[in-house]
């Protein structure tokens, strides 16, 4: 079997899971990738795997949206670099899966070329309740995007958790084309195993893009509740964006429990942050979206690290009642200072947090996640060499 993936994103965590999921379908199929001519991931593909540089990078940035950090000459340049897919003919492949989620430059090209002629996957890694919600303006822009531009004939719809599945079956998606594939946990980064150093006490984590919906207001104002009840507190934050006035301020009164790392993280020093970690923290915002995971808890599950996260999304599932860490309800410096202090004072609680980061690590692992994908590759391509309408069900 020959699979082709399109990487419809240069920055950020979703080309980290592109090279995740075809590293590991490497093992039973040949696979190509379309991708940018630069991803955060051009270092994570292994060397079997063809890699095509089809597109430019499109210049567009989480963080950089919520700076206003842009470039419309190159954006535009980006976008339209993804006429390219056209030429994905020529490969012939039997399944095409866009894995970085239907942005719309894919979906309108690959509608205008006919590629969704072939058996298509795609991967929606959020998927917002409201689609219109004026809370996140990046999203919203991509929603508007998205009813300009024609559907594609999207044969299987892949999501990580069932309440994904119920928002779109509600939005008229056929219930039979959607189907459940947790995320996998990290493993490009290391593991567990791979930490050669203990953590470093009092130490916590705040790692990925600093844009409003992370909440990293509300755990700088934790900490500094925290630092009394723990006076050497650490707070790491590593990643890019801009800090909010508020949080300089409160960085610049107490130096001493703040590190600032704020720039893009190298892949091949993500495991240094996280194995000088004693809690890796995710204060997110809830914002009635299903981001069904998160990059930044399957690396925290890869190298066994506790977390403490808020209510949003499905975090009580994957992180409490998984025994890997506490939740507490968002916007809320307080309960989270609180929740903080429980975790960094109880080693023996957090033993068995990290025990249980390793054993959700292990569950989710890229070879399991990767034979899920298979099977669904498998049966469509049979069912379109077939010929078989019926089976390859058609989803808006």
């Amino acid at each position: 079997m020959h699979v082709l993936y399109i990487v419809g994103q240069s920055t950020g965590g979703l080309p980290h899971y592109a090279a995740e999921l075809a590293n590991s379908v490497a093992n039973s199929a040949e696979v190509t990738v379309f991708k940018p001519t630069e991803t955060s991931a051009d270092d994570l593909f292994r060397d079997d795997i063809e890699l095509v540089n089809a597109f430019d990078p499109i210049g567009i940035s989480m963080p950089g949206l919520y700076k206003l950090d842009i470039n419309p000459l190159n954006i535009f340049r980006g976008l339209y670099s993804y006429s390219a897919v056209k030429e994905i003919e020529q490969y012939n492949p039997d399944v095409i899966h866009d894995s970085t989620g239907i942005f719309p430059q894919v979906k309108f090209f690959a509608k205008l070329h006919d590629v969704d002629d072939y058996p298509f996957v795609t991967t929606r890694h959020e998927v917002p309740v409201n689609r219109f919600s004026l809370a996140r303006p990046p999203v919203l822009i991509e929603e508007i995007l998205n009813l300009t531009v024609p559907d594609i004939d999207e044969d299987r719809t892949v999501v990580h958790t069932k309440r994904q599945k119920e928002v779109l079956v509600s939005r008229g998606f056929d219930a039979d084309g959607v189907v459940v594939i947790p995320h996998g946990a990290y493993s490009v980064f290391g593991g567990v195993d791979d930490i050669e150093r203990e953590p470093e006490e009092n130490t916590l984590l705040f790692f990925g893009n600093i844009v409003p919906p992370k909440g990293l207001d509300v755990l700088v104002d934790a900490v500094e509740r925290l630092r009394e009840a723990i006076p050497d507190v650490n707070l790491i934050i590593a990643g890019d964006g801009q800090l909010s006035s508020g949080v300089r301020k409160t960085i610049e009164r107490y130096p001493d429990n703040f590190e600032v790392h704020r720039r893009f993280i190298p892949n091949d020093e993500v495991k240094e942050f996280f194995a000088r970690a004693t809690v890796v923290v995710m204060p997110y915002r809830d914002q009635r979206g299903t981001k069904g995971h998160s990059g930044v808890l399957s690396t925290a599950f890869s190298f066994g690290k506790p977390v403490v996260a808020s209510t949003a999304s499905e975090f009580p599932e994957q992180v409490e009642d998984e025994g890997c860490g506490l939740v507490v309800p968002p916007e809320n410096p307080t309960r989270l200072a609180s929740a903080l202090e429980t975790v960094l004072r109880d080693e023996s609680a957090r033993s068995e947090m990290s025990q249980n980061c390793v054993r959700m690590s292990e569950q989710l692992s890229w070879d399991s996640v990767a034979q899920q994908y298979l099977d669904v590759y498998s049966a469509l391509a049979g069912a379109h060499e077939l010929g078989d309408k019926q089976a390859v069900l058609r989803t808006p």
